[in-house]
């Protein structure tokens, strides 16, 4: 899909800029040529991420603020034509995002992608706080009439997998969720390239609805572990965790609303919800989705 732009070189509010996500989509924005303004509370993680993605053709601002303050919102939107909207999973999630869209139309930003939950979290309704939060967010930004993509990524790799280096490096053993559930893991390298698309692309001629973003196959903790057994050649085995050992990892959650999110997200999966595979990666890109395999290749480097 191209990423033509006639228009002026965006300037783009990303909310989110110095989270996992948006040190990655940070730099490949600038790299566009895109005026990034990061929107954040946290002032000197933005200064790291400005010294991160240095580009001589793409200034970086920031604009300190919080979703909750409608003062700073109004600041932070002063001549954006764009927005990037992400934040982490809390109880006022709705409530934040679609004060940042109040904002932005407010502002006569002419473009929002929105970096929403899975797509197995909010269709059905009803099985998700999360999922139904960004449902909300989704019908007000589709009310506001500005052209928008919405982007439901399958269960991240970097995210679900986080313990996988760290397993592989104490042992041959990796901790399986029970029943061994298939996942069509996205790399969220993979997220931000399409992200970068989708902001860019003002005349986006993709059909409407939101982009489903999944991995090119689903796998199950025992393919992974034969995969790590291959590269690595050793006796790398898949172990399911009892449903106490899951409780109890589900339990270290930050907050109980975190807890409850974490076991809906368990549950779903373990229903099968995240095997679903498409091929959005590659329409938007014009190559596959990175490889699980690479992930994991990487995973024992590490």
């Amino acid at each position: 899909m191209s990423a033509a732009n006639s228009n002026p070189a965006p300037r783009i509010l990303v909310t989110g800029a110095t989270g996992r996500l948006g040190r990655l989509l940070v730099p490949r924005l600038r790299e566009r040529g895109a005026v990034v303004r990061a929107f954040t509370r946290q002032v000197a993680n933005a200064a790291a991420l400005a010294d991160q993605s240095r580009h001589e053709r793409a200034p970086f601002e920031v604009a300190v603020g919080d979703l909750e303050d409608r003062a700073s919102l109004r600041r932070a939107f002063e001549g954006v034509s764009h927005l990037f909207l992400l934040s982490p999973i809390v109880p006022a999630l709705a409530a934040q995002q679609i004060a940042a869209i109040e904002a932005a139309a407010e502002a006569g930003v002419r473009r929002i992608v929105k970096l929403s939950g899975s797509h197995w979290t909010i269709e059905p309704p009803g099985r998700s706080l999360s999922g139904d939060a960004h449902a909300r967010i989704e019908a007000a930004l589709a009310a506001t009439g500005i052209a928008h993509r919405v982007l439901r990524p399958n269960a991240w790799t970097q995210v679900v997998l986080a313990r996988l280096a760290a397993e592989l490096a104490a042992g041959d053993v990796l901790h399986a969720p029970p029943g061994l559930p298939r996942v069509a893991y996205i790399d969220a390298r993979d997220i931000a390239d399409v992200a970068v698309e989708a902001l860019l692309d003002d005349a986006d001629d993709a059909p409407p609805g939101p982009w489903v973003l999944t991995g090119a196959r689903a796998v199950d903790h025992g393919e992974l572990a034969r995969i790590a057994a291959g590269l690595s050649a050793r006796p790398v085995v898949a172990e399911p965790l009892s449903p106490q050992e899951l409780a109890a990892r589900q339990a270290q959650a930050p907050s109980p609303y975190i807890a409850q999110v974490h076991a809906q997200f368990a549950a779903l999966i373990g229903a099968g919800e995240a095997a679903t595979v498409t091929d959005t990666v590659e329409r938007v890109l014009g190559r596959p989705p990175r490889r699980i395999e690479d992930f994991v290749a990487e995973s024992l480097a590490a």
